[in-house]
């Protein structure tokens, strides 16, 4: 069994803010990162997928069928955007990145047994580099 990972990276803007708080409390809690105009990042994700090498093609995962995955489930939906505006989980949520690695790991989750269908290999984990010093990681067997 091997642990293989790829990257992928889109660039998409936010402003966080809950509406469950007030201007102020938002301002004290998430500082500049609450700019009413907002700011970008350029995000990477990793994903991590789990499984055995294959004998014939000494692959765990075919990497243009993960790649196409990423690209319909992370890049389509989330390169560009204002996530605030323009994806649903986040019209009444806060885009931080634990939460964007949530519906991340939601959406490929959903579509994993239907583009994999063998059940191998396994969404191992993801992990998400906001910034250099920001990385989340949802996950693990």
């Amino acid at each position: 069994m091997v642990h293989l990972s790829r990257k992928y990276g889109f660039y998409a803007a936010h402003r966080l803010h809950s509406h469950q708080l007030s201007d102020a409390e938002n301002r004290a809690v998430y500082g500049k990162c609450n700019n009413p105009n907002g700011h970008g990042h350029n995000y990477e994700v990793e994903i991590t997928v789990f499984g055995p090498v294959d004998g014939v093609t000494g692959r765990a995962v075919d990497l243009a069928v993960l790649d196409s995955l990423a690209a319909r489930e992370i890049l389509e939906p989330f390169r560009y955007r204002n996530l605030n505006e323009e994806v649903a989980a986040f019209k009444s949520g806060v885009p931080t990145t634990e939460n964007l690695t949530f519906e991340i790991d939601r959406r490929l989750r959903n579509a994993w047994s239907e583009t994999f269908p063998t059940g191998l290999p396994k969404l191992e984990k993801i992990r998400i580099w906001e910034t250099e010093r920001n990385i989340c990681e949802v996950g693990g067997l």
